[in-house]
């Protein structure tokens, strides 16, 4: 889970929750907490990659190619590779937000990097930059998920979706993927069985499974679990394979 003693009372901070320093080399994972008054503290920059933010609580404000945005609570905030941006805090409430940016940077490349206020750099694409998830969308009684980010909508680096689990939810049975997954914890416990072990994952978690790893995922309750569900990098458009390859464990010596 989020260590939030990390994050200081008064000031702009990012932790990263996962990188090629602990096997995931896909992207990079951070959670950011803004306090009233702050921004980013490098200003205005971009990144190698695209980066998306999706707003855990408070108002974010965004600076996006020149534009200005702000996105509250269940937001997803979408920022192009090459883009110039930044984002602040004007309200009085903390921010927080989960951030993912991907691809990783390669070697000898800056996760972020500084640009003039009048720098132009790359225009961002005729899509939504600020999309809401709407709870209506969700099947109350079966394990569900909003799309937020995917190719089709004009996000060529990242499979992302905010997923629901009511009480006795379970994704599908033990499977891999051809590609790395990844989980942040809103809210709720999620167990899972990952490999031969089983784990809990309780709200603010971050869960890696490699491309490959045997899992899957339920709910015990008593709450209802949300969680967000990234995969890195979506499946080309013309694959065939299934997302989801189903597998079994184990066996008996004869």
């Amino acid at each position: 889970p989020v260590d939030f003693s990390a994050f200081p009372p008064d000031a702009f901070k990012s932790l990263r929750l996962a990188d090629s320093s602990s096997g995931l080399d896909s992207c990079v994972c951070l959670i950011t907490r803004v306090p009233p008054g702050r921004g980013t503290n490098i200003g205005r920059h971009t990144h190698h990659g695209d980066q998306l933010y999706y707003v855990l609580q408070g108002r974010m404000n965004a600076d996006i190619g020149g534009r200005q945005y702000e996105a509250g609570p269940n937001t997803l905030v979408y920022l192009p590779a090459g883009v110039p941006h930044w984002n602040w805090n004007s309200g009085t409430e903390d921010e927080m937000h989960f951030e993912l940016i991907v691809p990783a940077p390669g070697p000898g490349q800056e996760l972020a990097t500084a640009v003039p206020s009048d720098h132009v750099g790359r225009q961002a694409p005729d899509v939504p930059l600020v999309r809401q998830a709407h709870s209506s969308l969700f099947d109350p009684d079966q394990f569900s998920w909003i799309t937020l980010a995917d190719r089709a909508s004009g996000v060529p680096s990242v499979s992302l979706g905010l997923f629901r689990v009511p009480l006795g939810g379970h994704a599908p049975e033990l499977h891999v993927h051809r590609f790395d997954q990844i989980y942040f914890v809103i809210s709720g416990t999620m167990q899972l069985r990952i490999g031969f072990e089983e784990y809990q994952a309780p709200a603010n978690s971050l869960v890696f499974l490699p491309a490959g790893m045997p899992h899957t995922n339920w709910n015990e309750g008593p709450d209802v679990i949300y969680f967000l569900n990234c995969r890195t990098p979506e499946p080309a458009v013309d694959s065939i394979e299934p997302w989801d390859i189903s597998v079994q464990l184990g066996g008996s010596a004869e």
